[in-house]
């Protein structure tokens, strides 16, 4: 018990000497000692100390600044005109890409110098967040090119695997050299650059998402009259039909206007919440969680679209769009991969959980969102997915599935059974 104790104290004191170590004691004075974080900055201080021992105390002095000063020469001459000499063009070979999906860019460097270029970097076209690697992307460890040939054209391809949503580059990219030494970098913006769209992750839901509606009008269940559609029968003529509905074999025969009947199955459109509310944890998990619920968002558009179903998108309340087709779902994820990486909102903010549960529920609803049925945040390992559902027939109030959808766990044999259990309820119903 001793020996913990004392092991505890020195723990302190190290701690306390660390800190001590670490702690800027003249802040006022950092701008004018910048420059030495740069190894240039060292080179710089050994060649003055050499000039001063070459003039003070022994010629050797001014052999030893004169290796410095070539040194300094040629490792910032070299970046400088290397930079000034090439011209880099930076483009994707596919303009929108999932995440996760593996792309290329495609570099081009023309390089007017008669050597060769070695050590060039392509820095800040993907953030470090939006990648997997640093050897993939961006900041300030890039993608390097071992060797440009002297006096050439040269294309190559950049392998790219980003991690989350966005639209890149956010700034501008640049190229950059340090070759030979090392002691200084030169950067430079590309000529051209062309940006490349990362939707969110698709994951694949086996799953019917069965929709049906209570109201006869233009949504609901079965047929309804339209002037367009599939053949249903005829009918007398009725004030308002267009002209192009008459039958008119049927119409001589009849000695009356008969006009086609027309109809098409009502369809209900699949209403998705997407609540952005911070969850319990590290910034980091908060952000992944964030990009997990916008990925089973952009999933169950997909969902949609393949079942043919029209759909309306909410984000944190506000109706964003109403689509359907592959130009709906197009536009969907382009709205998804707009929404920030962090949640915008901040930690006292939250989102009443039953805000859709307690309108009138005509169509099939499902929400997504970080808070549990209490409105109490999860963890952030968990997403709440709540499936609500029109009443039908003899059962009129409304059906409610909800998941806590494990992250760490199989995501898309959760949706999958989360699906198939509301529409087992809606048959039942």
């Amino acid at each position: 018990m001793l020996m913990l104790v004392l092991i505890e104290r020195l723990r302190r004191r190290l701690s306390r000497l660390n800190a001590m170590a670490n702690h800027d004691f003249c802040p006022w004075a950092n701008r004018y000692v910048y420059w030495l974080k740069e190894p240039v900055g060292w080179f710089v201080t050994a060649m003055g100390a050499s000039l001063l021992v070459g003039a003070l105390l022994s010629p050797l002095g001014w052999t030893v600044a004169a290796g410095l000063a070539a040194i300094l020469a040629l490792g910032l001459g070299f970046p400088w005109l290397a930079i000034r000499m090439i011209r880099c063009e930076l483009s994707p070979t596919t303009y929108q890409i999932h995440e996760r999906q593996t792309s290329q860019l495609e570099l081009w460097v023309h390089n007017r110098l008669p050597l060769p270029i070695i050590g060039l970097v392509v820095e800040g076209y993907l953030p470090e967040a939006a990648s997997q690697s640093r050897d993939t992307t961006a900041g300030r460890t890039g993608v390097g090119l071992a060797r440009v040939p002297a006096l050439s054209a040269a294309a190559y391809r950049l392998v790219i695997k980003p991690e989350y949503r966005g639209r890149f580059p956010i700034g501008q990219p640049t190229i950059a050299c340090s070759f030979p030494f090392g002691i200084w970098t030169a950067r430079r913006a590309l000529a051209q650059v062309r940006p490349v769209t990362v939707w969110p992750l698709i994951i694949p839901i086996a799953a019917e998402l069965d929709v049906s509606g209570n109201q006869l009008a233009e949504a609901g269940s079965g047929q309804r009259p339209a002037s367009h559609g599939d053949f249903m029968g005829v009918r007398d003529f009725r004030r308002g039909d267009s002209l192009r509905s008459i039958h008119w074999v049927q119409s001589a025969r009849l000695d009356n206007l008969i006009v086609f009947e027309r109809g098409g199955p009502q369809k209900q459109a699949v209403e998705l919440h997407l609540g952005t509310e911070l969850c319990v944890g590290s910034d980091l998990n908060s952000r992944e969680n964030l990009a997990w619920r916008i990925r089973i968002m952009a999933s169950l558009i997909d969902l949609s679209v393949a079942r043919h179903l029209p759909f309306r998108l909410e984000v944190d309340g506000k109706l964003l769009m109403s689509g359907e087709g592959a130009q709906g779902r197009r536009r969907a994820w382009e709205l998804l991969t707009d929404i920030p990486l962090e949640s915008p909102k901040s930690e006292g903010q939250t989102r009443n959980p039953n805000l859709v549960a307690n309108t009138s529920i005509v169509s099939t609803q499902i929400l997504i969102d970080a808070n549990s049925e209490s409105g109490d945040r999860l963890p952030d390992h968990l997403v709440r997915v709540q499936v609500l559902q029109p009443g039908l027939g003899l059962r009129r109030a409304s059906q409610h599935q909800s998941c806590l959808v494990n992250l760490d766990e199989d995501i898309t044999r959760q949706l999958t059974q989360l699906l198939m259990e509301a529409a087992r309820e809606s048959y039942a119903a």
